[in-house]
C-alpha cells in the first residue's frame, strides 16, 4: 500500500486529504509550510488597476489574500485582463466571480509564453505573489518593456515538525508532495535533518519541471511530474502510480 505524504498548509493538507480518502487512498498530513498574511503597515500600498492592466495571481495563496485587498480596483475597473498561474489558482478566481487565462505550463516560464505577455511593451503588469520567491517574471517583463508592479501580499514560515509519522514506513511504501521549489527544500533539510535520509528513494511528485531538475539534484531517485500544483494534478499522478 502506497502513503502519501501531504506537506502543504494546514487547511489544503486537510482538504486533499479528504479527497485522498473519499478515493481510499493512505495519507500522512505533515504541513511543513504555514501562509500567513503581511501585516498592513510592513506591506506596500494596494496597486492601481486599469482598464488596460494585466494583473497576474501566482498562487491560489495570492488569490486569497490579495484579491480582498484589490477588491475596489476591480470593482472599479471593466476589463483588466487577470491571469492566474495554474488551475487551482483560476478556480480559487472563479469562486470569486473572476474569470482568468492560464498558461499551458503552470510556472513563470509557461506565463512567459501566453500571448498577452509576449507582447508587453508598454503594458501595465500587476504581478500579486507571496514575499520573495523567483524573480523570474518581473524581470523578463520588465526586459520586453512592461511597466511591471509586484505587490506581495503574504509570506511563508517554516515551522518545526517533527518528522517521527515516518518512521514505520520503508521507502518505497511513501510518496511525498512537493508543491513547489521551496517546499521542496524545505522537506529535503528535514529528512536530513532527522536522519531520513534513506526516504529520499520514496518518490516525490512535484508540479514543474524545474522543480523535478531540483530534486533530482537533491538526490531525490523517483521524481514524478504532475500536470501541475493542484490538488486534482496531484492526486492525477498519485494514482498513476496505484
Amino acid at each position: 500500500m502506497i502513503t502519501a505524504v501531504l506537506t502543504r498548509p494546514s487547511a489544503d493538507s486537510q482538504r486533499l486529504a479528504q479527497i485522498l480518502e473519499n478515493q481510499n487512498i493512505s495519507q500522512i498530513t505533515l504541513p511543513i509550510m504555514a501562509v500567513v498574511p503581511i501585516p498592513e503597515a510592513q506591506r506596500l500600498s494596494v496597486p492601481s488597476l486599469s482598464d488596460e492592466s494585466v494583473c497576474i495571481f501566482v498562487s491560489a495563496n495570492a488569490v486569497r489574500f490579495g484579491l480582498p485587498e484589490l477588491k475596489k480596483e476591480f470593482d472599479s475597473v471593466a476589463d483588466t485582463r487577470v491571469i492566474a498561474v495554474g488551475r487551482k489558482t483560476r478556480d480559487t478566481l472563479a469562486m470569486a466571480g473572476i474569470d482568468a487565462d492560464i498558461p499551458e505550463r503552470a510556472d513563470s516560464e509557461g506565463l512567459l509564453l501566453m500571448p498577452a505577455l509576449a507582447a508587453a511593451e508598454g503594458s501595465h503588469v500587476v504581478i500579486v505573489k507571496g514575499e520573495g520567491g523567483r524573480d523570474l517574471l518581473v524581470k523578463a517583463l520588465t526586459a520586453r518593456g512592461a511597466d511591471v508592479t509586484e505587490w506581495s501580499c503574504y509570506r511563508r514560515v517554516w515551522p518545526d515538525v517533527s518528522m517521527s509519522p515516518l518512521d514505520a514506513f520503508e521507502p518505497d511504501a511513501l510518496v511525498f508532495q512537493a508543491s513547489s521549489g521551496e517546499v521542496l527544500s524545505r522537506l529535503s533539510d528535514l529528512l536530513t535533518g532527522a536522519n531520513k535520509a534513506d526516504l529520499f528513494q520514496s518518490t516525490v511528485i512535484v508540479p514543474s519541471e524545474r522543480v523535478a531538475t531540483l530534486a533530482r539534484e537533491s538526490g531525490w531517485r523517483r521524481v514524478l511530474l504532475a500536470h501541475d500544483a493542484s490538488d486534482q494534478g496531484f492526486l492525477e499522478a498519485l494514482q498513476s502510480l496505484l
